[in-house]
């Protein structure tokens, strides 16, 4: 155990979010900041609070000019930060040391690995949603960091985004309902949370500076409903994002930054850059505030002009000096509500037990139950007598996404799914079926004649480059493995960069599943002629203390059979076979293909021709195109599980618990058909020929996600909200009531089956004649867990919002008027009960 730091904080411990797993779906029990139990407690100087106003004018009043811009730049952070602000230590302004951590803090120690936020989306659950916000608080306090860079809070608007998983859903009634509750249950320990990335940050491709084209009304009833939502929250920072919107950087967009978060939703607290995007000084006035990692544009406002040898407020502008004073109010505020401005504590302990039972919670509830015919799942005694599982990630688990989301947890706590079903008593035999590893490349094939092999003794110091040929023994598919240890390596043909274990981002770079023994791994694969051969050089610096061990190894088209035929024997040989299936999402890069990666839909397929009851566990961050889907008996989409996915996993295949996420995003059936397939839409148009896309447009409009499906008639391969149990739920008796707050629906749910389940019914509104809506919509909904036969009649809310639209040119909200139909069921696509009403 490390010893404690002292914080530069306020008074006040804070304890953790806790849960207790249960089957069936009970929320978790939210310790507040003082362990006050249920609910959102707000000890003494932690937690949400009014900022005191006149006591922050007093502070700003007796900075200096250079200590004001001193507090929008920023600095090195402490223990692993992302970056930091430094305080002013004469005036008791604490240093702000900020943390990656939308599934986790990352830190230089570890952290809870939390599922990816695409599972949290997947529980529909607000109770969890404080949860999971409240490990987030509870970690980043003890770690000692002020400042959480998350929740990410921009919408799914095209399936190929590479960080989806980072976000919560493609609605925005989703969205908004479960990050409102997520960061209060951050700032209730005294962190500052961060919504990213404002606005219209939709994709990884071409992100630096895509000019996103998008209507103001599309903007406020789709994109901006989540970043509303945690400004009425009370939400401390915002990120501004790295794209244009409508030609105007959204870090220097004053309606963006001004007009809509300051004047329209009253935020009060600051707005920073992501890493980098300042575009020049400007922004201060147009409603920027801080700029990370390091000053880099405000500092050409802190000149002195008036040449007396110091910088005043003679020396600025008025318009300047009315935003940076603004800009430092917003800082203060944002500390001040926290608790940050009241003195300084010790860190607490992580609580380490508690924060994982609320992991293994979200992973259970979030996991969602695509398939599953003939009662495949959950798992017979036969089937568990006698089982086959196959896939890498079954023995390496992958826990979560790359880039800055990656979370380094605890060793020890993160266990293998195979071992976990072993330990409960299943007969297992595993097999690799997609080979992520390969076996060295022989000196046969080699220029060099020796393999190259620079482990243990011969491991690489000092800068080094190595020239490399490889000569194909036989026609086929070769996959190459770059394996490191240390500061990493990377492969180059030509100017092209193939593959890096090397950091990104300020994480470990590579693939995100390592390779059996622990080195780092990254792939890239080539087609060869016999006797063709391909030259790559790799490279990389390592030093004494930190050598690289490098090996490279290959998947041959031999050895991948071999792979598939091992996997197709255990799947034979089997009463049940399982398969896991990934992908590696991340940031920096979007999906080249909506296919899983690799050879694994051949996997798939071959196991399921060997053996009728196939159920594939999917660790995907998105959807997935499944060209085996009618041959398997059961999909189960367990996202990026986090440090708990294996238990959770077990639990769900075994029937120790039950499943009830929905899915947060439509799974598309075609790639052709997905409310992107547009190129104006996605990737967008290359005007500069660079290959990098410049402009896009939102030519869906309001119909983001799974309202293009429903505008257009389009099936997808799985609907919005759609998830199966192991029970079954009957609806009956709808009523509807509208009033002056919005409208109230009503319906009786009744467990049909027989073991307790948790439902999610959705309430949708439909267009009917309402002009300016969506085709629909999601308007409410809910979470019921029953015992076997039991009935309740349950009733949602549905807030005045959803009945109305945005009227750009009053720039309002009004109401939607006309009758619309209102549709409850278990998915968009599965209505069980219709009603209409009248809107006036």
């Amino acid at each position: 155990m490390r010893p404690h730091r002292t914080r530069r904080l306020r008074a006040g411990v804070a304890l953790a979010a806790a849960a207790v797993v249960v089957t069936g779906g009970a929320a978790p029990a939210l310790a507040g900041p003082h362990g006050n139990g249920p609910g959102h407690g707000h000890g003494q100087g932690h937690g949400h609070h009014d900022p005191d106003s006149r006591r922050i004018a007093a502070l700003v009043a007796q900075l200096t000019v250079p200590e004001k811009f001193g507090l929008l730049g920023g600095t090195t952070g402490s223990n692993g930060a992302a970056g930091a602000l430094a305080g002013v230590p004469r005036l008791g302004i604490p240093t702000l040391d900020m943390a990656d951590g939308p599934s986790g803090v990352r830190a230089a120690e570890p952290a809870t690995a939390l599922p990816a936020p695409v599972a949290l989306g997947a529980t529909f659950s607000p109770d969890l949603a404080a949860a999971y916000g409240g490990v987030l608080g509870q970690e980043a306090d003890a770690l000692g960091m002020e400042v959480l860079l998350g929740p990410m809070m921009n919408l799914v608007r095209t399936p190929y985004a590479g960080r989806n998983f980072e976000t919560l859903s493609e609605d925005p009634l989703l969205t908004a309902s479960l990050a409102a509750p997520q960061v209060a249950g951050i700032q209730d320990h005294g962190v500052i949370a961060t919504a990213k990335h404002y606005a219209a940050n939709n994709q990884e491709l071409g992100r630096a500076g895509i000019d996103v084209h998008v209507d103001e009304k599309t903007l406020h009833e789709t994109e901006l409903a989540g970043f509303e939502a945690v400004v009425d929250a009370g939400i401390g920072a915002v990120m501004c994002a790295y794209n244009q919107v409508d030609s105007v950087q959204a870090c220097e967009n004053a309606e963006l930054l001004t007009e809509v978060l300051r004047e329209q939703w009253g935020f009060d607290g600051f707005v920073m850059t992501d890493w980098f995007a300042i575009h020049g000084p400007d922004a201060l006035v147009a409603g920027l505030d801080v700029e990370m990692p390091r000053p880099a544009a405000f500092p050409e406002l802190a000149q002195d002009v008036d040449g007396d040898g110091r910088v005043t407020e003679r020396d600025l502008s008025r318009p300047v000096r009315a935003a940076l004073d603004r800009a430092v109010t917003g800082v203060l505020t944002a500390m001040d509500q926290v608790g940050l401005l009241d003195g300084a504590t010790d860190d607490p302990e992580r609580a380490v037990e508690e924060n994982a039972a609320v992991a293994r919670q979200v992973a259970t509830e979030g996991a969602v139950l695509l398939r599953n015919e003939q009662g495949t799942l959950p798992l017979s005694e036969d089937a568990l007598g006698s089982l086959a599982v196959v896939g890498p990630t079954a023995a390496t688990p992958l826990i979560g996404g790359g880039g800055s989301a990656r979370v380094n947890p605890d060793a020890g706590a993160v266990e293998s799914t195979v071992d976990v079903l072993a330990a409960a008593g299943a007969e297992v035999t595993w097999a690799t079926g997609e080979d992520l590893e390969g076996e060295l490349v022989p000196g046969s094939a080699l220029g060099g004649g020796t393999p190259l092999d620079r482990t243990g003794d011969a491991a690489l110091t000092g800068e080094f480059s190595e020239a490399v040929t490889v000569t194909a023994p036989e026609a086929g598919t070769y996959t190459f493995h770059l394996q490191t240890t240390g500061p990493g390596a990377q492969v180059t043909v030509g100017e092209e960069q193939v593959a890096s274990t090397q950091n990104r981002f300020g994480a470990l770079g590579g693939s995100l599943i390592p390779t059996s023994d622990g080195y780092l791994n990254d792939s890239w694969t080539v087609d060869l002629a016999a006797g063709e051969q391909v030259a790559f050089t790799v490279s990389g610096t390592g030093t004494a203390a930190a050598p690289v061990q490098l090996r490279l190894h290959w998947t041959t088209p031999q050895l991948r059979q071999q792979r598939i035929d091992e996997a197709v024997a255990a799947a034979r040989g089997a009463h049940t076979a399982v398969v896991f299936g990934y992908n590696e999402g991340t940031e920096g890069e979007d999906r080249a293909s909506l296919a899983l990666p690799g050879f694994q839909d051949e996997v798939i397929a071959a196991v399921a021709a060997a053996n009728p009851r196939t159920v594939v566990v999917l660790n995907t961050g998105d959807p997935v195109l499944m060209p085996w889907l009618a041959d398997v008996s059961a999909v189960l989409q367990m996202w990026y599980p986090g440090q708990e996915g294996a238990e959770a996993t077990v639990d769900l295949l075994t029937g120790a618990a039950n499943p009830a996420g929905k899915l947060p995003q439509t799974y598309p059936a075609d790639p052709a058909r997905t409310p992107v397939s547009d190129p104006a839409n996605y990737p967008g148009t290359d005007t500069d020929g660079d290959g990098v896309p410049d402009e896009q447009t939102y030519t869906e409009g309001t119909n983001v996600g799974h309202r293009w499906y429903q505008a257009t008639g389009t099936e997808p391969l799985f609907a919005f909200g759609h998830g199966l149990s192991y029970t079954s739920f009957d609806y009956s008796r709808l009523r509807t009531r509208t009033g002056r707050d919005g409208m109230e629906v009503s319906f009786v749910l009744t467990n049909t089956g027989d073991v307790t389940g948790t439902e999610v019914p959705q309430v949708y509104l439909g267009q009917g004649s309402a002009a300016g809506t969506p085709a629909v919509q999601l308007a409410g909904f809910d979470r019921v867990t029953l015992e076997p036969g039991e009935r309740q009649r349950v009733t949602i809310q549905v807030d005045e919002r959803q009945l109305s639209v945005w009227n750009a040119r009053k720039d309002r909200w009004e109401p939607a008027a006309g009758i619309r139909p209102v549709l409850v069921g278990t998915a968009s696509d599965d209505v069980r009960l219709t009603d209409s009403v009248r809107i006036r």
